[in-house]
């Protein structure tokens, strides 16, 4: 928060949970514009600034996605087990200090997905889980067969991919 009265700015950044400090405050220290309001998502983190307070403020309607052109199998058991995967994902951020979770979920076909969940500190578990439970049900209607998905939400992030950042989700 910086300023007064109407000159009164908040500020929030999220910068991915499975990558350095450093990197976190080159992506934000490089990418701010100069508007009264806005959520820019970049791969590493996303900034939300806006002259009303929005801390503790869930908003799941302001969505941005992203899929690999790659689709997955279509077995509709791989596809159940994928929604359970997720939604273990989503239960155990909610509940951690970090709201920030990851798992590998074993697809067969020789590969992997290595889901991450995060949510900003500043929410209650209970809005934590419903941001990200929301980014779960807006799958089936972006990306609902892709090897490849990043779903960010004005509150939170939701991503599952064949690539792993190992840099700090091991630590």
């Amino acid at each position: 928060t910086k300023g007064q009265g109407a000159d009164i700015v908040y500020g929030l950044t999220i910068c991915c949970g499975d990558i350095l400090e450093k990197d976190c405050k080159s992506c934000i220290s490089t990418k701010f514009p100069n508007n009264k309001g806005a959520t820019i998502w970049y791969y590493y983190c996303t900034l939300k600034y806006h002259n009303l307070d929005f801390f503790g403020q869930i908003d799941c309607d302001t969505v941005f996605f992203t899929n690999t052109p790659e689709n997955m199998n279509t077995n509709q058991l791989i596809r159940q087990k994928k929604g359970e995967w997720l939604a273990q994902l989503v239960g155990q951020a909610s509940v951690n200090a970090q709201m920030f979770s990851t798992e590998d979920f074993d697809v067969g076909d020789n590969y992997k997905l290595h889901g991450l969940v995060q949510c900003p500190r500043d929410l209650s578990s209970i809005d934590c889980m419903k941001c990200l439970n929301d980014s779960i049900r807006f799958i089936p209607k972006c990306c609902d067969l892709s090897k490849g998905v990043q779903i960010f939400s004005a509150t939170c992030d939701l991503r599952f991919e064949t690539i792993y950042h190992k840099k700090l989700v091991d630590n």
